[in-house]
């Protein structure tokens, strides 16, 4: 079952349309007869667009359950359970929109029995999608790979942001989530938003020595009372943020921020 947050980000949405494209291609190889009247490419798009929806249709129910709180496994089951009703709708009418209706459609009287009929012509592809992407998102988050850091009202005390870097203005408040560089500014992010400064990294990093924070990367510095989460992302390793950013690792910083997160999961667990 799928254990780790799904959140419909740009770049989820960007792989899924890749992925869908190559399944495309997958399923063309097949020569499904559902499609075997239409040109190649009418029929390539036509799949791309199943395949892209069915699986947002599935992330889109499992995020959704997950921010509702229900507990694992069931945001899995519920979303797989609905893909085909919901996967049908949206079948029916690109269907429709590529001109090609299942064979016998017509024979249906009323909309009822055409959405009916597409339901049960539908089930086995939304299963497999559903499967495909279990398959790709399943397993439980190893401590290897995977930290949680509570964060919560309890989390320490703000200091004053101006009191250690003069330049940020006011309106950023001094809850500080994290900088990182760019070209010859740093940005600064906070819990009531984000600006560039005009200050150096290196600085800024010296500057905010006496936070709970680490310098996890060359251009990157995160507070860790304000990490969620510490994932393997491909060969790499990344913070996921409460404001929902992501901020790189680099190797060597990894096994110091591992042991930092979990003291500092140790000390909130104590108080």
């Amino acid at each position: 079952m799928i254990s780790q947050k799904i959140a419909l980000t740009p770049q989820m949405v960007k792989t899924t349309l890749i992925a869908s494209a190559a399944g495309a291609v997958v399923v063309l190889v097949l020569q499904p007869e559902h499609t075997s009247s239409l040109p190649i490419l009418a029929a390539y798009g036509l799949w791309v667009t199943h395949l892209f929806f069915g699986s947002l249709l599935f992330l889109s129910g499992v995020a959704g359950f997950q921010r509702l709180g229900w507990p694992r496994p069931w945001p899995t089951i519920v979303s797989t359970l609905l893909l085909p009703i919901l996967f049908g709708c949206v079948s029916m009418a690109l269907d429709y929109g590529f001109g090609n209706p299942e064979e016998g459609e017509q024979e249906a009287a009323t909309f009822l029995g055409l959405l009916r009929d597409e339901i049960v012509a539908i089930t086995p592809a939304s299963f497999v999608i559903a499967g495909a992407l279990i398959y790709l998102l399943r397993g439980e988050p190893s401590p290897r790979d995977t930290l949680v850091s509570p964060v919560s009202p309890d989390a320490p005390k703000t200091v004053a942001l101006r009191s250690l870097i003069a330049t940020a203005p006011a309106h950023l408040g001094d809850d500080i989530i994290r900088i990182h560089a760019q070209d010859h500014y740093v940005e600064v992010v906070t819990t009531q938003g984000r600006s560039l400064l005009s200050e150096q990294f290196g600085e800024c990093v010296e500057k905010l020595a006496d936070l709970d924070g680490i310098h996890c990367h060359r251009s990157h510095w995160v507070r860790l009372s304000h990490v969620v989460e510490i994932k393997k992302k491909g060969s790499a390793y990344m913070c996921l943020l409460s404001n929902g950013d992501e901020a790189p690792i680099s190797r060597r910083k990894y096994a110091e921020i591992k042991t930092r997160m979990r003291a500092l999961v140790a000390a909130r667990v104590d108080a």
